[in-house]
């Protein structure tokens, strides 16, 4: 049976998922979404994160929080989004390891008790991502907007963070979400990768692989950007299912023509 990494010469995939953060490749987009991070991380408030399928979105979320102080942070993260406006709130309860309360304004005043004294009490900021926000029915964010209300709305205690697909933006064009759109404190969209740093970014997972070798050509990596759209995930799928194909067919480097036959086959 024919083996990708033994005809590559590679130690492990180039684009395996459980990419450790300090290996990230950081390209133009994140590093402008890092600075938006971190200017959340000291304003605190809301923080509105969006994206295409694939951009790195979670990716650049997992970067972030691995980079936080433990002592000065706590970060809570959920992919649940798609939850009615009181069992977002239990949810929430549960993720704080709080206690059980029978009625939801007991839940509530708990859960604001919570953010509250963390920071206060023990000097520690609760981070709160909810990823897949774009899922969020406007019930669950009003309760989210609710929630960021303390001290008669003059203090923000701590940070969320609403990571979701281009469609939250729309979602929050809605007249109904005008109460909410007024508390971002900052918001940023994550764009796909421009042709120069599609070819970086492959390169720099090849190596990360234990190659240095340019296992596709120069039209390939051209080809790799047009077919994925420069979206991280796209460019990893096809590049290794043209590598794939260059296996198959005894070819040591990939050229445009099997990246164009590879997209083909999965259409």
């Amino acid at each position: 049976m024919k083996d990708l990494l033994a005809w590559f010469g590679l130690k492990r995939f180039p684009f395996d998922k459980n990419l450790k953060t300090q290996e990230l490749f950081e390209t133009e987009p994140l590093k402008e979404c890092f600075a938006r991070l971190e200017y959340i991380k000291r304003r605190g408030g809301i923080l509105l994160l969006t994206g295409d399928p694939g951009v790195g979105k979670t990716l650049a979320l997992r970067a972030y929080v691995d980079r936080l102080n433990e002592n000065l942070f706590r970060p809570i993260y959920t992919p649940l989004a798609t939850l009615s406006r009181a069992d977002l709130l239990y949810h929430l309860n549960r993720l704080l390891g709080l206690p059980n309360r029978l009625s939801k304004s007991a839940i509530y005043l708990q859960i604001q008790k919570t953010l509250l004294d963390s920071k206060e009490q023990a000097g520690k900021t609760i981070l709160l991502i909810i990823d897949e926000a774009h899922l969020l029915q406007t019930g669950p964010l009003e309760e989210l907007r609710l929630l960021t209300n303390f001290k008669m709305d003059s203090y923000d205690p701590f940070i969320l963070i609403l990571s979701g697909q281009s469609d939250l933006r729309r979602i929050m064009d809605f007249a109904v979400m005008e109460p909410f759109q007024q508390r971002i404190a900052i918001r940023y969209h994550l764009p796909g990768l421009q042709p120069d740093e599609t070819q970086r970014y492959v390169a720099h997972h090849l190596q990360l692989a234990g190659t240095r070798e340019p296992l596709l050509d120069e039209q390939a990596l051209r080809a790799v950007h047009e077919v994925s759209f420069g979206i991280p995930r796209k460019i990893g799928a096809v590049t290794e299912a043209a590598l794939t194909y260059a296996l198959f067919a005894e070819k040591r480097t990939v050229t445009a023509d099997m990246v164009l036959k590879v997209k083909n086959l999965e259409g």
